[in-house]
Formats: structure tokens, C-alpha cells, sequence
């Protein structure tokens, strides 16, 4: 169907990808990529068989080095047109040839091709390995195929072969007829028999050629190959077809004939009618289907782990996430030693209070200086300490989560890649995009906070004018508060007042502080005073846990995976992904 074919597309474009930028993949990836290219070419044919029912029948010749492919399509076509050479590799090429083909037959099979190219076989260059040849020959009087393409293939099992393995996996597509071709030196190489696991997944009509056999060994390697295929496949051997090698024929190092008695021509003929006669183009589609459904768990399984490792990372996230709220409640919002918050509410209260004496000094400090653009924290000590930098006791505990947040994040990463089945190249992008980008981080982080602190201001202006409200419908402890103020050391307070601001452990101011909070804690005005602490604590809790741990550490931190892309991993840079199913 059109959607599995869009998928298959997807995949081999990411597997190409990631192979593409590192070619020592595992041989997981190198195997998937290549069962998906044989998939791909398959539902090409598929498509073939569906629009040109009756394009040419293909005969498609695969084997090993020096297994006598190019040899065999010269005697099935009664040509030379097929090389021939001594050195394993020669024919880096899939090479068609076309007996009594029109060109317009041909022409339908270009697309079965794509992305190879078509040119002449006088243009080969070895060098080139994007091409591939299909064109017309003039077949001998003793050919023993007619009406038909015969393909010549490049060995599967050359050292070399990576590089021009597309062009046999998408000859194994095309094929109606597939002749695996061996030699009595290499039908027992392992290459061989994961060639025929894959042909046989296929379920397309296979013959076994075995060249160069002498007379004394054929029924011994035809006995072995027939046991081995039962013990691969539990099946019995396709038909085996043994091709005598007279020996003292042979007077170069290039064997350009197969001795083939009258008898063995027959029979090879006689197969490949009988063969021709058998294909079903209309039942190969199940048999495509049936291949997909074997592979697919294997071409999915590498996106799985990326999936799982991406689904790791954002629980590792939340879970860090969840810390940094519960780290800055415990050590901030309720630690008396550090919560500044109120105490800064209490400071405004002061200014309210109106204190005889002072009240026309209080309201020019107020023109000159108001609370939004007052420091939050340290004012009294940059006062004592005019050379240091001023104590933010809330933005410091904010950058130590911060820290912690991104070693315990990191020592996840670092967890993760020791793991046996994990995704290590996942892990590694993921380690390498937040080294690149924990500076920003740390810079935003820094200023969203400081920028938080200043938009908060008026909530801490509103708690004060809030206590002052309550106070003045309370005449006789207003004017307590008002007679121990002035027993204080007013200067002090008009000086913390006018330098923007006061912090917990400012013995300038202490005892002003101190006895405000006493009076108002012990007086009928203890509940509302502690009600409106919460208050202010909660809206100060929802404004850092939403606007800086969520918003801008979370979301930084799942951003670095859902951004992730590396051209080595399967998941990154091409929207959505395939189902898993």
C-alpha cells in the first residue's frame, strides 16, 4: 500500500543518513540498510508487475567472486558481451542484457533502477559506481533463453562489495528467475548461504548453478549442499545443476567457457522453460508482504532505543524538575535562615507606619526611591561591606539547583551509556548538545530569575500594604507599633529604607525588625500575619516553580533531545516518525 511504501522510503533515507555519517556502524544498521533497499526495489516491482503485468521476463544471476556469472550469462545468451576477468570484483556493475526486447519494454524497467543511472556499456567506469547497463544483444544460434533480460551481477562477497551491493539487491528485486551461482571452492562460504536465506525470503523461482566441479567431486558437494539446506531452512534444496570443469581445456587464467555437455545444456534449458513457465507475478506481492513483516521488527528495533533512550532522558527531566521545586522550597521558601521574602514586607510596613519625626524624612525618601526599583537583597550588608558584592540569598540557592540539576542530568547521560543495550550513539549527541549549550543556559537561567525577582516586587509591596490595612483598623496596636518604633534606631531603618532594602541577617537593622515582628506575631493580627506569609509564599512558589524550573530549566533541558540532530541517529530531522507496529 501507498503507506507502507512511504515508510520504507522514510526508513532507508535515515538508515542512509546515519551509515552516511558514520560508516562504522554496527552491522545491525549495514544489515537493516540493506534488507530495506531490497524491500524498497521489491515494492518497485510489485508496482511493476501491477502497471506491465507482461514487461519482459527477468533473469537475474547472482554468486560470488569468481563464481563464473558472467561466463554463464554469455552461454544462456550464446554472446561475449558479458566481461569476463581473472580478478575477483570485475563486474562492479549490474549489467542487463535483453534478448528480442523492444527498447520500450525496457524503458518501464528504469524506475525498478532508481537512483542508479542507465548508460551504455562502452560508458562503464569502474571508478563511477552510480551506473548500471540494459540494452539489446544479438543472442547466438544455441542461446537457451529468448524474450527476456539476463542480469549479470556484481560479486556479493567481495571485500570491496559495500560499495555496488544496491545494484544487486535491486537485481534480486526485479528477478522472475533467480540462478545463484557458485563455485565447488566457494558454495560453502558463509556469504553464499546468507544470499540464499535471503533469496529464499523472496519466494521467487531459484536454481543452483555449481561451476567448476570435477567428475569425482560432484555427488560429494551436491550430497553436502542439499544437507546444509535442510539444515538451514528445513527444506529441501532448490534444483541443483552441476556444471562440469574439464580442466584440461583450461589454457589462460581466465576460464571464458563453461565445458557444458549435450546433456547438461538440456537440462539447464529445460529448467529454465519449466522455471518461466511456473513464475507468478501476482503471487509474489504476498510474498513481499510476508518479507516486510519479517524485517520490519528488525529495521524498527534501533528507533525503539532511540524512542526509549528520548522517553529516559524526559523522565530523568521531570524527575530533576521535581527536585529543583522541592530543593528551592526546603532551602529557600521554608528555611527561617534564608526566606527573606516576608521580612522584606515587614521592612515596607515600616515606611507605612509614620512614625512622628520621621514622617517628613520617610515621604522624600519614597519620592527619591520606590519599592519596584529598589535591590531585593543585602542592602544592609553592602552597606557595612561597601566593597562587596551584596548577598541575594534567593539567587544563590536558585544557582546551586541549577548546578545540581545539570550534574545530576549529566550523571544520568554518563548512567546511560554503560548500560549493555544502549542506545550509545543517542547518549553521546545528547552529552555533546548540553556541553555545547550549558552556557546559555546558565546566562538565561540567571537572568529570568533576577528578572522574576523584580517582577515580584509588587506582591511583596501588596503583602505590606495588606498588614498596614489590618493595622489601621486595629488604632491601639498601630500605636504600639508606632511608640516601639521610635525606641528603635530610626536613622538605620531611613538609611536601609533609602539604600533599597534590608536582608535576615542585618544586625544594622535588627532590632527593628525584630520588634515589629514580635508585636505583630503575639497581637490578635498573629493569624492574619502568618495567612498572608503562606500567601505571599505560594504566589512567590507558583511564579518560580512555573516561570523559571519549568519554563525555562525543563523545557531547556527536553528541548536538547527533542532538537537532537545528529546526522547519525534515526529519529532526528525528519518529522514524524514510523509506527511501531
Amino acid at each position: 500500500c501507498a503507506s507502507m511504501n512511504r515508510q520504507i522510503a522514510d526508513l532507508l533515507v535515515r538508515y542512509a543518513r546515519a551509515i552516511s555519517a558514520d560508516p562504522e556502524r554496527s552491522a545491525e544498521l549495514i544489515d537493516g540498510y540493506n534488507t530495506l533497499r531490497l524491500a524498497d526495489a521489491s515494492l518497485d516491482k510489485q508496482k511493476l508487475n501491477l502497471a506491465h503485468p507482461d514487461h519482459p521476463l527477468q533473469v537475474v544471476i547472482v554468486g560470488p567472486t569468481q563464481a563464473g556469472k558472467s561466463t554463464l550469462c554469455n552461454l544462456l545468451l550464446d554472446t561475449n558481451v558479458a566481461g569476463i576477468s581473472a580478478l575477483a570484483g570485475f563486474t562492479v556493475h549490474a549489467q542487463g542484457f535483453a534478448a528480442n526486447v523492444e527498447e520500450a519494454n525496457l524503458k518501464v524497467l528504469e524506475n525498478l533502477m532508481l537512483p542508479l543511472t542507465r548508460i551504455p556499456l562502452n560508458a562503464l567506469n569502474p571508478e563511477q559506481l552510480g551506473h548500471y547497463v540494459l540494452e539489446s544483444v544479438e543472442q547466438g544460434p544455441d542461446a537457451l533463453v529468448n524474450n527476456c533480460v539476463v542480469w549479470d551481477t556484481p560479486d556479493f562477497d567481495s571485500v570491496e562489495s559495500s560499495g555496488y551491493r544496491s545494484s544487486v539487491l535491486q537485481a534480486l528485486a526485479m528477478a522472475d528467475v533467480l540462478i545463484l551461482m557458485v563455485s565447488k571452492d566457494k558454495y560453502a562460504d558463509q556469504t553464499v548461504w546468507d544470499m540464499l536465506k535471503l533469496i529464499n525470503q523472496l519466494g521467487k523461482p531459484v536454481f543452483v548453478c555449481i561451476n567448476k566441479l570435477d567428475d569425482q567431486d560432484s555427488e560429494t558437494v551436491v550430497n553436502s549442499f542439499e544437507q546444509r539446506h535442510i539444515e538451514q531452512f528445513s527444506s529441501k534444496s532448490p534444483v541443483i545443476i552441476t556444471l562440469p570443469f574439464d580442466r584440461s581445456n583450461v589454457t589462460s587464467a581466465v576460464d571464458r567457457t563453461i565445458d557444458m555437455d549435450a546433456a547438461t545444456r538440456a537440462e539447464l534449458e529445460h529448467r529454465l522453460q519449466l522455471t518461466q513457465a511456473k513464475i507468478d507475478r501476482t503471487g509474489q506481492n504476498q510474498h513481499i508482504d510476508a518479507y516486510i513483516q519479517h524485517h520490519w521488527p528488525k529495521w524498527i528495533a534501533p528507533i525503539e532505543r532511540e524512542r526509549n533512550a528520548h522517553k529516559s532522558w524526559n523522565e530523568a527531566v521531570v524527575k530533576a524538575v521535581n527536585e529543583a521545586k522541592d530543593r528551592y522550597a526546603t532551602r529557600y521558601l521554608n528555611n527561617p535562615e534564608k526566606y527573606e521574602t516576608f521580612n522584606k514586607a515587614i521592612a515596607e510596613l515600616l515606611t507605612l507606619l509614620e512614625i512622628p519625626g520621621l514622617a517628613e524624612t520617610l515621604s522624600k525618601t519614597r519620592s527619591v526611591v520606590t519599592w519596584p526599583a529598589r535591590k531585593l537583597f543585602g542592602i544592609g550588608r553592602s552597606i557595612a561591606q561597601p566593597n562587596n558584592q551584596p548577598s541575594n540569598l534567593e539567587l544563590d540557592t536558585l544557582d546551586l539547583i541549577l548546578e545540581q540539576t545539570i550534574t545530576n542530568l549529566q550523571g544520568h547521560i554518563l548512567t546511560e551509556q554503560q548500560e549493555p543495550d544502549a542506545d550509545k550513539v543517542y547518549w553521546a549527541s545528547l552529552h555533546e548538545a548540553m556541553m555545547a549549550k550549558k552556557s546559555t543556559l546558565r546566562v538565561r537561567y540567571a537572568a529570568t530569575a533576577k528578572q522574576l525577582q523584580s517582577e515580584f516586587e509588587p506582591q511583596i509591596d501588596a503583602a505590606a500594604q495588606q498588614l498596614y490595612k489590618q493595622l489601621q483598623s486595629q488604632p491601639a496596636l498601630l500605636n504600639t507599633l508606632r511608640a516601639a518604633r521610635v525606641s528603635t534606631d530610626a536613622a538605620a531603618v531611613v538609611l536601609a529604607v533609602k539604600s533599597g532594602g534590608l536582608a535576615v541577617a542585618d544586625l544594622v537593622i535588627a532590632p527593628a525588625m525584630l520588634s515589629v515582628t514580635t508585636l505583630l506575631t503575639e497581637s490578635a493580627l498573629g493569624q492574619y500575619m502568618e495567612r498572608t506569609k503562606n500567601q505571599l509564599k505560594l504566589k512567590q512558589k507558583m511564579l518560580i516553580n512555573e516561570q523559571l524550573i519549568d519554563n525555562e530549566l525543563g523545557a531547556h533541558f527536553q528541548a536538547l533531545s527533542d532538537e537532537l540532530n545528529s546526522p547519525q541517529l534515526l529519529l532526528a530531522g525528519y518529522g514524524p516518525t514510523p509506527e511501531l507496529s
